[in-house]
């Protein structure tokens, strides 16, 4: 399974908005539902977890606008139900407020679900094979920032 952001695949609205967020409320916006996300897996069928929480910035539309990217990935023990797993994500991040989530197809035609903010965050979670993963990859909303240095990690 490959999960790309801005392929021509994406059924999502990714248009890039700017919000009046800071870099550390964009961060923070993404990386909790990623947790919570990862915190529905049963933990008996954890074998690793990675989460990344530093990363370069990418660019948005606009003159000094970025966002934020961020991957989880939880390897997984054989026994999870992909599909009502994914079914449970879709549901429970629809019920709040300001999000939507939906299903999708990533490059290989493996379901993901689509999850987008009214704020433009927005964050693909699809199950890999070999080993079995949970894959979850986010972009925050857009924000001011203009003192970014390419390379740098945030």
């Amino acid at each position: 399974m490959s999960l790309a952001a801005c392929s021509a695949t994406d059924t999502a609205d990714t248009t890039d908005r700017t919000t009046d967020v800071t870099l550390e409320e964009a961060k923070a916006k993404l990386l909790a539902l990623q947790h919570e996300i990862i915190g529905m897996v049963p933990q008996d069928l954890v074998v690793s977890l990675f989460v990344s929480d530093t990363s370069s910035l990418l660019s948005c539309d606009g003159e000094n606008q970025k966002k934020w990217a961020g991957t989880g990935q939880v390897e997984l023990q054989p026994g999870l139900d992909r599909d009502k797993f994914l079914d449970d994500v879709r549901d429970r991040v629809s019920g709040q407020s300001g999000w939507t989530a939906k299903d999708g197809q990533d490059g290989d035609g493996a379901r993901t679900v689509e999850i987008l903010h009214d704020d433009g965050t927005h964050l693909i979670v699809g199950i890999w094979d070999g080993p079995e993963s949970l894959q979850i990859d986010g972009f925050s909303a857009c924000f001011d920032f203009p003192e970014y240095q390419y390379g740098e990690k945030y």
